[in-house]
């Protein structure tokens, strides 16, 4: 997720809020959080990467598996109930095919790439709401400027678990996915193969 650049504060509701990016230019990104437009700053190159590597080892483990599972990058996601609460996580996974609709109504797994100014507070909010949808399973949080990732897991009460070196195991069951989270961090300076051909691992 990128880092908030602006926000319009108030109790703004799903359908006000649809009014109102109607009339924002097109390379805005915002997003309601608990009544609130959130406009977000671009994505760096390693956000995506990141993003984009989540999104290929949970692929890979989808079709090994032969599951009816697909991965979407910043799609927007509704939770049952709750009218204030449009994100845009960067990774989400939804059951079966893609559909027409802007905003998913189903999803099992919810990443977040972390930026450097992001909130703790902004974070909070979204993985409580997250954590409401009955068929969501897991959320993840992960580091874009150090190795760094948090599962929140159903199956574990939501007991945030953290990794933070490079062999540590990602374990996902449901997912029959089972990678280190160094493979996320392919392509970028955190890039553990890369640091080990400069004589050591650079993050921390």
């Amino acid at each position: 997720m990128a880092a908030p650049a602006r926000a319009f504060p108030g109790d703004m509701q799903a359908g006000e809020f649809l009014a109102f990016l109607k009339h924002r230019p097109k390379d805005e990104r915002w997003q309601l959080i608990e009544g609130v437009a959130v406009m977000m700053n671009p994505p760096t190159q390693v956000h995506q990467v990141i993003a984009l590597n989540l999104r290929d080892v949970l692929e890979k483990a989808f079709a090994v598996q032969g599951l009816d599972m697909l991965v979407l990058n910043e799609s927007g996601l509704r939770v049952p109930g709750v009218t204030n609460f449009q994100p845009e996580p960067d990774v989400i996974v939804i059951p079966g095919i893609a559909g027409y609709q802007v905003y998913a109504e189903r999803f099992l797994l919810v990443a977040e790439v972390l930026s450097p100014s992001n909130t703790k507070s902004l974070i909070a909010q979204k993985l409580r709401r997250y954590k409401q949808h009955p068929d969501n399973l897991y959320c993840l949080v992960i580091d874009s400027r150090r190795t760094w990732l948090q599962i929140h897991a159903r199956r574990s009460e939501w007991e945030p678990v953290t990794l933070e070196h490079p062999a540590d195991v990602l374990e996902l069951p449901e997912f029959a996915l089972r990678c280190t989270i160094g493979n996320l961090y392919r392509r970028t300076p955190l890039d553990p193969m890369r640091s080990a051909g400069t004589g050591g691992h650079r993050s921390r």
